[in-house]
């Protein structure tokens, strides 16, 4: 058995909450998942940090600022694409921030919307960042999706 190489990709989500809800975008225009709401959410970019992509990445899609001191890790999950892709999804939660939240990239959302954390819709959401969440609010810090069973 030959060993081959696998890349793994960096991704940085936040988790907007006010009471009881969670900030999500609706994904279109994308072409991967669209028609299912997001975290504010994306791919780290070269030489930056996991908490700077989250911060980025909330200015960028909600219109949001979330200062570094604002912000608690809170998940880590390990997702299986294929045998050489593989991702590795870094949870943020903004504790404060300022702005208004808005759909700030209706190039690639349809709208923003907010859910109930303890209600939200399985059947609408990015089942990756759903699995994610869902980890964070079980206490975990880590999880592992999609791997497949050798």
């Amino acid at each position: 058995m030959s060993v081959g190489r696998t890349t793994n990709f960096p991704a940085a989500y936040m988790l907007v909450h006010k009471d009881n809800l969670l900030l999500f975008v609706l994904r279109t225009h994308t072409g991967f998942m669209d028609g299912r709401y997001s975290l504010p959410a994306g791919r780290v970019e070269p030489a930056e940090a996991f908490r700077a992509a989250a911060i980025r990445e909330t200015l960028e899609e909600v219109g949001l600022t979330v200062k570094p001191e604002n912000t608690k890790y809170v998940y880590t999950q390990h997702r299986y694409q294929n045998d050489t892709t593989i991702w590795v999804d870094v949870f943020f939660e903004a504790e404060a921030w300022s702005g208004t939240p808005v759909n700030a990239s209706p190039e690639e959302h349809g709208e923003i919307a907010w859910f109930p954390i303890d209600a939200l819709p399985a059947d609408k959401l990015m089942d990756y960042q759903l699995a994610g969440i869902q980890g964070f609010l079980r206490g975990q810090n880590y999880g592992e999706f999609n791997w497949p069973i050798r």
